[in-house]
């Protein structure tokens, strides 16, 4: 080889070593905060010393042991560049980012991440878990399995806890699992189930039958109501928003991989979007295109998010689906002793009965209760007037599948009038009836007579008096009355009265009316 062609050699050896060491000197592994406590999130940037890169494997491990290591010790493990995870211990962890460029083509770049102290628990208004995070892979849910494995329910019952405003250290997803555990068997968590005993134990409403329309929905949300609901087959998110043209509600979601997961399975394709700072909304054609959204490397899985879910998905992706109602008390009544949350036995424009709580139903005056009407300067009560009923609706005008219809005389709050329904409570449940087959009575502002239901004079005993539509005999019958059934005077006639008795309005005979003494 001749001396030029040998110098030409030598200086391009040197040129592609320059140029290696280059690209390794040029690769950088960042992360932040810069002093992560036990229990936060570090947040992991990867970036590449020169272009080419086919992926990136990680190792996480502490003097004492190794924390992560993925069992391929060739080939990259991951495309992510951005990654995250949550120390678990107070140590100096060592992270080790190998570059992949080819299988023998590789670079490594390391840091160390001295982890001291312990951040406080998530929790607040605003927290969204990750299940995903690896955090709790050894938290028990039942059994041998975990929440990292099943828990997307208790999550989902956690962020609507904490969003409704309760506070201790038993909304966290731990103690939740721990309370809640028989309600988790093969296949995941009887949602239902889980929601009626939390209502039972944390005083919200919530109801045996899911919403599928969205009228009730957006109704709902626009008031300040949350939901748990499906997402995905076998896994639960909570909505909490809905957007302002009601076709969008906004989700948290603890593993939204899951739901991404299914998409063209269960057609979630289309239907997920993220707000842009103008207030408009794009589609996430993507996972990774979700504002926020962090990917742990110990799971190979994303993190908890929030973002926005087309509301005719989320009522109608599964012949099962359907969203579960969570709402705060709404009903309160002063029972003697101040302005507390009741729930409702009966109403009447005149006086209601209520449980405050205690052991025994509390007649009050029904203008001593307090809720809101939409639509009206004051509570209101809407009576059945259509002489064959009215039928229980749900937000489509569609018949309930009980097949309920109330007889005329029925008497039901008010939470909402709107052009053609009603928006009703009928008990323990929330529906509509059609606005033509009922009138809306306003709360009685003043003392009305009472009496008691009787029969020959007496006021105790079996004997059932039944109350018409009509003041006659052959009216339409309303309902039956026990004699002693305590009634409010509505309408005295010389033979009929109307009054008002458990929730009904009905014409009786005078002489099946016996009226209280005034004292």
């Amino acid at each position: 080889m001749s001396k030029f062609w040998k110098t030409a050699f030598c200086v391009a050896i040197l040129l592609l070593v320059l140029a290696g060491s280059s690209a390794l000197a040029d690769a950088s592994l960042t992360f932040t905060p810069e002093n992560p406590r036990v229990g936060d999130y570090v947040d992991i940037t990867v970036v590449p010393g020169r272009e080419g890169a086919h992926g990136v494997r990680y190792e996480l491990s502490t003097p004492e042991n190794v924390v992560y290591k993925p069992k391929d010790k060739i080939k990259a493990t991951t495309d992510h560049y951005a990654v995250s995870f949550r120390p678990r211990e107070e140590a100096v962890y060592t992270l080790t980012a190998t570059i992949v460029y080819g299988n023998k083509d590789f670079e490594t770049v390391t840091v160390t991440i001295p982890v001291s102290g312990t951040a406080p628990a998530q929790e607040g208004p605003d927290v969204i878990y990750s299940q995903k995070d690896y955090w709790w892979h050894r938290v028990k849910y039942k059994g041998k399995d975990t929440l990292e494995i099943g828990g997307c329910a208790i999550f989902a019952l956690s962020h609507l806890l904490q969003r409704m405003g309760y506070t201790g250290d038993d909304l966290q997803p731990s103690a939740l699992a721990s309370k809640y555990s028989r309600f988790y068997g093969q296949g995941g968590t009887d949602n239902g189930s889980l929601i009626r005993q939390a209502g039972a134990d944390y005083g919200f409403i919530s109801e045996d039958e899911v919403i599928t329309t969205e009228r009730e929905a957006v109704y709902s949300l626009r008031h300040g109501d949350l939901f748990s609901f499906g997402v995905a087959l076998s896994h639960i998110a909570m909505a909490d928003g809905v957007s302002e043209d009601g076709t969008l509600i906004h989700v948290v979601d603890s593993a939204p991989g899951a739901t991404f997961e299914r998409k063209n399975r269960f057609k979630t394709k289309g239907h997920i979007y993220y707000q842009l700072e103008d207030g408009s909304f794009q589609e996430a054609e993507t996972i990774d295109q979700l504002p926020g959204i962090r990917w742990f490397f110990e799971t190979g899985d994303y993190g908890g998010m929030e973002y926005w879910l087309d509301l005719n998905y989320a009522l109608h992706y599964h012949k099962h689906s359907g969203m579960r109602l969570i709402r705060k008390p709404w009903l309160q009544a002063d029972t003697g002793s101040g302005l507390k949350t009741v729930s409702l036995d009966y109403i009447g424009t005149a006086v209601s009965r209520v449980n405050d709580g205690g052991e025994e139903l509390v007649r009050v005056s029904t203008k001593d209760l307090s809720w809101s009407t939409d639509g009206a300067d004051g509570p209101q009560i809407a009576v059945v007037t259509n002489k064959n009923g009215a039928k229980l609706l749900d937000g489509n005008g569609n018949q309930l599948s009980s097949g309920t219809t109330c007889n005329p005389g029925t008497l039901f709050p008010v939470l909402s009038v709107e052009d053609d329904l009603c928006y009703i409570y009928w008990k323990n449940a929330f529906c509509y009836v059609s606005r033509k087959n009922v009138d809306l009575l306003p709360v009685s502002q003043e003392t009305l007579p009472t009496g008691i239901v009787s029969a020959n004079g007496k006021t105790a005993g079996t004997v059932k008096v039944t109350a018409h539509y009509t003041p006659k005999a052959s009216g339409k019958k309303v309902t039956e009355w026990t004699i002693g059934t305590p009634v409010a005077v509505i309408e005295a006639g010389k033979e009929w009265s109307l009054v008002e008795g458990k929730g009904f309005r009905g014409w009786i005979p005078n002489k099946n009316l016996t009226l209280d003494t005034a004292e």
